[in-house]
C-alpha cells in the first residue's frame, strides 16, 4: 500500500513537472514579468515629469525623495530576502511571499499618481509613503518570483527560452508602460494611469503563480545563518561583479528613462501627449533584438553576451547629445535600444553566480542573493538622484515652468547621453572581471546537475 502510495506521489511530481516545463508552464510564470516591468518603467519614466513639472515639487525636494527612496529600496530588499530563505511553510518559501506582495505593490503604485495635496511639504510625504509601500510590495513578489526562475530551471537552454519569452513580455510591458501613460494622462488624468497600471499589475502577478512550482528537492535546506550568509555572498566573486555591473546598467537607462520625458518636452519641445515617441526607436531596437540576444547568450554564454550588449549602448547613446528633432531621436536610438535588449538579460549571469555559490556551500540562497543584489543594484537610485540634482541645480533647471532656459536644456542632454555613457562603460569593465567565461559555465552546469540528482536520490525520487 506505501509502495502504490510512493508511486502515485512520484507520477503526480512528474505530470505537476511536465507543466511547469511546458509552453504554458513558462508562458504563466513569465507573465510575472509584467508587474516586474510594467510599474516599475511607468515609475522609472515619469516620476521626476509627474512630480517636478505636474506638482511643482522643488528639485531639492524631489532629489530627496529619490535618495530616501533608494536607500529604503537597499535596505529592506536584502532583509526580506534572507527572511525569504528562512520562512518555511506548508506552501513553500516563495509562493506566500507572491501572495502577499501583490496588494500593496498596486495600492501604492495606484496611490502614487493620486495627489489630493497643495502643499509641497504634503505633495512630498504622499509620494515617499506610496513610493515604500509600492517597494514593499515589489520586493515581497518580485524577489520570491526572480529567486523561482533559478529554482524551477536548471539547463542553460531552458533558462535561454524561459529568460526570451519573460524578457518578451518585460519589453513588451516596458513599452506599454513607457508610451502609453502620457496619452492616458492627457485624456483621463494621471490618476486613471495609476489604477490601471495597478490593476493590470494584481491581475498578472497572481495569474503567474499558475506556472509556479517549488522543487521539492531544496525545501530540505538549512540556511545559513545571517552573518554567515552574508560573508558567503560578498566571497561570491561572481556574484560581487555581476552585481556592479548591474548597479551600473541599473544607473545608465535608469537615468536616461528617468530624464527622457523632461528632455522630450523641454529639449525637443514636444507637447506632453506626445513625449513617449522619443522613446519609440530605443522600444523598437529592444524588440529587434531579442532573437540576436537569445542565441548570443545560449552560443557564448552570459558574460561575453552582457559586454556586446553594454558596449553597443555606451558607444550608441552618445549622439543624443547632439539631436535636435525627433525623427533624428527615433532612427538613432535604434542602436542603444539594440544593446539595452542584451542588457536587460541580466539573468543567466546572475543565475551562474548563485549556482557556483550552491556548489561552494551545498546550499540554496536565492532570496538572500537577490536581496543583497538588490541593495547592491539599487544604491544606483541614490547615485541617479545626486547626479539629477547636481546637473538640475547647475544648469538651472525650474520645476513648475513650461519653459526652460538654454542651460538647462543643455542639462538636460548631458543627462542622457554623456553622464549614462560614462555609467555603462564603468560597467563594462565589472563584466569583463566576472569570472564566469563560456567554458567554466558549461563545466559548472555540469556538476550541479550531479549536485541536484544526489539531492534527488536522498529525497527517494
Amino acid at each position: 500500500m506505501d509502495g502504490h502510495n510512493e508511486m502515485n506521489k512520484n507520477v503526480n511530481e512528474l505530470n505537476s513537472n511536465s507543466k511547469i516545463h511546458s509552453f504554458f508552464g513558462h508562458f504563466f510564470y513569465s507573465l510575472g514579468a509584467i508587474p516586474s516591468a510594467l510599474p516599475y518603467n511607468v515609475v522609472g519614466s515619469y516620476l521626476a515629469f509627474f512630480y517636478e513639472t505636474k506638482q511643482g515639487l522643488s528639485i531639492e525636494l524631489f532629489g530627496l525623495l529619490m535618495v530616501l527612496y533608494g536607500l529604503w529600496n537597499a535596505i529592506n530588499d536584502p532583509l526580506i530576502g534572507f527572511l525569504m530563505d528562512r520562512k518555511k511553510t506548508r506552501y513553500g518559501r516563495r509562493v506566500p511571499w507572491i501572495v502577499t506582495g501583490g496588494i500593496p505593490l498596486a495600492v501604492g503604485f495606484a496611490l502614487l499618481w493620486w495627489v489630493p495635496w497643495d502643499n509641497s511639504i504634503f505633495i512630498f510625504l504622499h509620494a515617499l509613503i506610496m513610493l515604500f509601500l509600492f517597494d514593499l510590495g515589489f520586493t515581497f513578489a518580485i524577489s520570491a518570483w526572480v529567486a523561482l526562475y533559478t529554482e524551477m530551471y536548471q539547463s542553460e537552454q531552458e533558462r535561454a527560452s524561459v529568460v526570451a519569452l519573460k524578457d518578451t513580455i518585460a519589453f513588451s510591458s516596458s513599452m506599454i508602460g513607457v508610451i502609453l501613460p502620457p496619452i492616458i494622462a492627457a485624456n483621463l488624468g494621471w490618476e486613471a494611469v495609476g489604477i490601471i497600471f495597478g490593476l493590470i499589475t494584481l491581475i498578472t502577478m497572481y495569474l503567474s503563480l499558475l506556472g509556479t512550482k517549488e522543487r521539492t528537492e531544496y525545501q530540505i535546506d538549512d540556511p545559513l545563518p545571517l552573518l554567515t550568509s552574508i560573508k558567503s555572498t560578498l566571497k561570491n566573486k561572481p556574484f560581487i561583479w555581476i552585481s556592479l555591473t548591474y548597479a551600473m546598467i541599473d544607473f545608465s537607462f535608469g537615468i536616461t528613462m528617468l530624464v527622457f520625458p523632461l528632455y522630450a518636452r523641454f529639449t525637443l519641445h514636444l507637447e506632453e501627449e506626445m513625449i513617449s515617441l522619443a522613446m519609440v526607436g530605443i522600444v523598437i531596437g529592444i524588440f529587434v533584438s531579442i532573437l540576436f540576444w537569445q542565441r548570443m547568450y545560449s552560443r557564448s554564454g552570459p558574460k561575453e553576451g552582457l559586454m556586446l550588449a553594454i558596449a553597443i549602448f555606451a558607444i550608441g547613446i552618445l549622439p543624443f547629445f547632439l539631436v535636435s528633432d525627433i525623427t533624428q531621436m527615433i532612427i538613432i536610438s535604434l542602436i542603444p535600444g539594440f544593446g539595452v535588449g542584451g542588457m536587460l538579460m541580466t539573468e543567466p549571469a546572475i543565475s551562474a553566480a548563485i549556482d557556483f555559490d550552491e556548489i561552494s556551500t551545498g546550499k540554496r540562497q536565492e532570496g538572500a542573493y537577490s536581496g543583497i543584489l538588490t541593495f547592491i543594484a539599487r544604491l544606483s537610485i541614490v547615485l541617479t538622484s545626486i547626479v539629477l540634482v547636481i546637473v538640475q541645480l547647475l544648469t538651472g533647471f525650474k520645476t513648475g515652468s513650461e519653459i526652460q532656459p538654454e542651460t538647462a536644456q543643455v542639462g538636460l542632454s548631458l543627462l542622457v547621453s554623456i553622464i549614462p555613457s560614462v555609467g555603462a562603460f564603468i560597467g563594462l569593465i565589472f563584466i569583463f572581471l566576472y569570472p564566469l567565461n563560456f567554458k567554466r559555465f558549461k563545466e559548472q552546469q555540469m556538476k550541479l546537475k550531479e549536485l541536484h540528482e544526489k539531492r534527488k536520490d536522498t529525497l527517494g525520487f
